[in-house]
């Protein structure tokens, strides 16, 4: 019988605050929707909040795995949502700048779960910090998620660049968040993949944009995945269209 392997995908932002981890925890569940296993796992270590953002109160995260002795296994949280969520930690300088060796611990100890599922998401943080660029490097495949902010742009192509220059990475697909229509959208992806095919010599894939729409914020209030909350939305419907598209990987 032939190993399962899962699709293992990177949700990342060159600037922070353009909603990576609202699009990763509504991708994850529409996913699990759709009758498949999901894990998601949140990889910004210093400024953790997929669990704030789902209201749970884990008992083990990534620090205890690091630093308590804990296995990743136990860390394993099961959501309302379906899919499992393994958290990170906030507000620890331990974990918002840890050693490469502790870096390279999470990612072996993360391996062996992986193929327990059929799609796996690391929440990674902004920039490219080294912490940021080795869980990217951890994915199959690369998401990065950017709004119509020209700092968004421009962060999100710096990104890109290093991602393909050092590691050699060439196989990018986009989501971009807050657009005011499909038009919108188009042409923000259009802007960055001109300059990639351009400077870097690829083409990046358009996985598709997300409306803005107040559910949004409402949602993240209320501590609720709105693809679960309000399935019939703007937002949860577009948010459908590209786990439909990821799921034709």
């Amino acid at each position: 019988m032939d190993e399962h392997i899962p699709v293992i995908t990177s949700v990342a932002s060159g600037k922070g605050g353009v909603g990576k981890t609202f699009v990763t925890i509504n991708l994850a569940a529409l996913l699990a929707s759709k009758g498949k296993r999901v894990l998601a796992v949140d990889c910004d270590l210093g400024l953790a909040n997929m669990d704030i953002m789902l209201g749970l109160d884990p008992a083990l995260t990534l620090k205890d795995v690091i630093f308590g002795g804990s296995t990743v296994r136990d860390a394993i949280i099961k959501t309302k949502a379906g899919f499992d969520l393994i958290a990170g930690s906030s507000g620890v300088k331990e974990m918002a700048q840890p050693l490469y060796e502790k870096i390279q611990l999470i990612k072996d100890a993360l391996k062996p779960l992986f193929p327990s599922y059929d799609y796996v998401l690391l929440d990674t943080g902004a920039g490219i910090s080294e912490m940021v660029l080795q869980f990217n490097l951890l994915a199959y495949r690369n998401i990065v998620v950017l709004n119509r902010e020209l700092t968004s742009l421009t962060d999100a192509y710096a990104m890109i660049k290093v991602m393909y220059q050092i590691f050699a990475r060439d196989c990018f697909s986009l989501i971009v968040n807050s657009t005011v229509n499909e038009k919108e959208g188009l042409k923000i992806f259009s802007q960055i993949d001109s300059t990639c095919k351009k400077f870097l010599g690829f083409s990046l894939e358009y996985l598709g944009c997300i409306t803005s729409d107040q559910a949004v914020p409402r949602s993240i209030i209320k501590q609720e995945v709105l693809a679960v909350s309000t399935p019939n939305s703007v937002v949860a419907k577009d948010c459908d269209r590209i786990t439909h598209n990821i799921c034709s990987w």
